[in-house]
């Protein structure tokens, strides 16, 4: 990894970049991201979010008839639609840029370096590549998206290129709401390979996602997957969005010119960030 350019924080500052920015007059914009809630559905590595209204509207009343209600979160950065920061995965101890790691941690700081603030807000053209309109059916976990499978899909289609964004559609937030058949418990889960990965970076996209909470194919439920998060966080400093919301885009059949938006929160020492990204479809 020498010779790389490693990121540095932009959070509080001015972040300046090209893209394409959407002709004016938009048509229409889609919601990206799953419901926030009490309970919901999360991947077993990360804590659950948990929702409380600790103040109901009537308990204090200001002059007038006016009240106020406000509410606690508790969340871990890895919940709902969220992006993995480059510190997320590290590789023999070292993060993207052959930075070592494990000096520049500790509990009340996350991590020093790779953090979330690193991330530039991640805005450029959007990539759909709809599983199962490729596959021709519904996926399951023998599915991968390899560089054949991407080859195939934008054959016809206009190619990611530096600054993309794609996204890859399994089909399976059809299940959010079943815990086990969304996280593919027993059996494993469609997703990105290495040889997908590969063919990504080698375009240059800005930022990958998928509509899963493991983004990478994981075939077998008892074999850790973890090398497209490498190749990706670690060597080609791309972060991955995991369980997008694309269900609307799919029905649509919006697969390209559509202008991606999504930012993390600015979380000091984060490894993720809970996000809402949206996809504006020119008219």
């Amino acid at each position: 990894m020498s010779g790389t350019t490693v990121p540095q924080p932009w959070g509080g500052a001015v972040w300046e970049g090209a893209t394409t920015w959407p002709e004016r007059g938009a048509a229409r914009a889609y919601d990206l991201a799953v419901r926030m809630e009490h309970g919901m559905t999360h991947h077993a590595a990360h804590p659950p979010f948990s929702y409380a209204l600790i103040k109901k509207h009537g308990e204090h009343n200001y002059p007038g008839g006016i009240s106020s209600a406000m509410e606690l979160l508790t969340l871990p950065g890895h919940c709902g639609t969220h992006v993995d920061s480059l510190g997320h995965i590290s590789l023999n101890g070292c993060i993207y840029g052959d930075r070592p790691i494990g000096e520049h941690q500790s509990w009340t700081e996350g991590v020093e370096i790779g953090s979330v603030e690193e991330l530039p807000p991640l805005v450029g053209p959007g990539h759909l590549v709809d599983g199962e309109e490729l596959f021709g059916r519904e996926l399951s976990s023998a599915d991968g998206f390899g560089a054949p499978e991407l080859e195939r899909w934008f054959a016809d289609r206009p190619a990611p290129g530096p600054g993309s964004i794609v996204l890859l559609r399994t089909g399976y937030m059809k299940h959010w709401t079943d815990p086990e058949r969304y996280l593919g418990v027993g059996l494993g889960l469609p997703g990105l390979s290495l040889s997908g990965a590969r063919w990504l970076s080698e375009h240059g996209v800005l930022a990958v996602g998928g509509d899963t909470a493991s983004f990478e194919h994981k075939p077998r439920w008892t074999v850790p997957a973890l090398d497209v998060h490498v190749h990706l966080l670690v060597k080609s400093a791309i972060p991955i969005m995991e369980s997008v919301y694309l269900e609307g885009l799919a029905a649509d059949r919006v697969y390209d010119g559509f202008f991606f938006v999504a930012s993390a929160l600015r979380i000091k020492g984060g490894t993720g960030s809970p996000i809402r990204p949206l996809a504006f479809v020119p008219a």
